[in-house]
This record gives C-alpha cells, structure tokens and sequence, in this order.
C-alpha cells in the first residue's frame, strides 16, 4: 500500500526576541520530499544568514546531484551547507563566526532518512506516543550521556543552550546521519523543530497537540501558540509531516 503524506512548516519570532534567526523550508527534489529546520546564531542578521545559505546549499546540492545512497546523500548536502556558510563568513567580518544548527529529514517511499548538526530535533509521534529520535549535540546532553546530570537537572543547567556543533564554525562539520531509515506507516507523524519548541513544552505536551483531531496545519500553529503561550522566550519553528 502506497503511503502519501500531508506536512505543514511555520515559524515565529516569539516573544522575546525582536528578530527571527529560524528559517524551515519543505522542497521537493528529484531525490524525494525534504524537510529542514536551522536554527542560526551569529547576531547582527548573521544567524538568518546562515540558516538560508544551509537551505539553499542544499537544495542546490540535491538538485545537481547523481543518484546516491540517502544517507551519502543527506551527508554531503551537510558538508555543502557547512563549505557554503564558512566561506561567507570568512570573506565578510560582519559575518564571522555564524553558524546554524540544522535537522534535516528525507522521504523516499515509505522510508525517512535524516540527519542533523546542534540541537533542533526529530521526533516520531506513532500510536499516541512522542520519541525523540536525534540526540542534541549540547553540552547539557554530553553530560547526560555521561551519567554526570539527570534529564531533570538538564531543564535548569546554566550552560544548557550551549551547542557543541554547528554548521559554519569551522572547516570540518561534524554531521550526525543516522545509519538506519524510519519505516513510516499510515498514522505516523513526523516533528522537526528548532529548540524554541522543546525548552517551551515537555514532551507530554507535545504529543498531546499531536493528537488532537486537527489538520496538520492546524497542529503546527497550535504547537508555536502553545509555546509561546509558555513564554515563547525564542524563535520556533516545526515542520510537521502526517503520513497518511
């Protein structure tokens, strides 16, 4: 059975910022459906700078690309989106040191690859049920996997908006793509975000949004309502994919 998919990407300022360094985009290429959220850094218009040139690099990849394996593919377009922000940043000082936190997720029939770099997320909402499927790249996490910090003291750490990697910092990018594909199936719903949403809402609060009976659309608005309503202390944005 052929499995199609309804999505929906959004974004806001929220309220404590005065400018949005988020940017989300959802393309179709001539390698399958792609979705990505960055969420940039730099100040002085450079963190939106950053996000479009990693969406763009990677779209224009994706576009000229030959026919790879995903996994090879969604890396390179990393190491595309890196050389693209580097290089700016490294010819124009109003642009040094910008970078970009990205996930990125590719559906290719019935399958989703994805990969990301810094603390935007993916997570799979299947049978009422949220997981989280990347890990952050943050300094908070590195020590949760360490077993020196508990997820409940990660929440109120001084230090836990601090990322480790990032697209643009420096030459050599540090991509995570995850080896194994996501078999989707019909009911399935498909969450990228930038960490405007998950520091804003526990995951309980999340997945409780997600099933509502509510079109995908909706869902995504109801998501950036729900954490700005909690203090929307950041940019958010999600892209939301209901496969159907």
């Amino acid at each position: 059975m052929a499995i199609s998919y309804r999505s929906a990407v959004a974004s806001d300022t929220g309220r404590a910022r005065s400018n949005n360094e988020d940017r989300v985009a959802y393309i179709r290429t001539p390698h399958g459906s792609l979705w990505m959220v960055c969420d940039g850094m730099g100040g002085h218009a450079a963190g939106e700078k950053a996000a479009e040139l990693a969406i763009q690099a990677t779209v224009d990849f994706l576009s000229r690309a030959d026919s790879l394996p995903p996994i090879e593919l969604l890396q390179r377009a990393l190491y595309e989106a890196n050389e693209a922000i580097y290089k700016i940043a490294q010819l124009h000082p109003q642009y040094r040191r910008m970078g970009t936190t990205c996930v990125m997720a590719l559906y290719q029939e019935g399958l989703v690859y994805y990969a990301h770099v810094g603390d935007s997320r993916l997570y799979l909402y299947r049978d009422g049920k949220l997981e989280q499927k990347t890990l952050d790249h943050s300094y908070v996490q590195f020590l949760i996997s360490q077993g020196l910090l508990t997820l409940e003291e990660a929440e109120y750490h001084p230090r836990r908006h601090v990322i480790l990697r990032a697209l643009g910092l420096s030459s050599r990018p540090e991509p995570e793509v995850a080896p194994q594909p996501i078999w989707v199936q019909p009911g399935d719903q498909l969450l990228l975000c930038s960490d405007g949403l998950n520091t804003m809402l526990s995951n309980e609060q999340i997945a409780d949004l997600l099933g509502q009976n509510l079109s995908v659309t909706d869902k995504a608005s109801q998501l950036i309502q729900a954490a700005n309503q909690a203090g929307g202390l950041d940019n958010i944005s999600v892209a939301l994919v209901e496969f159907i």
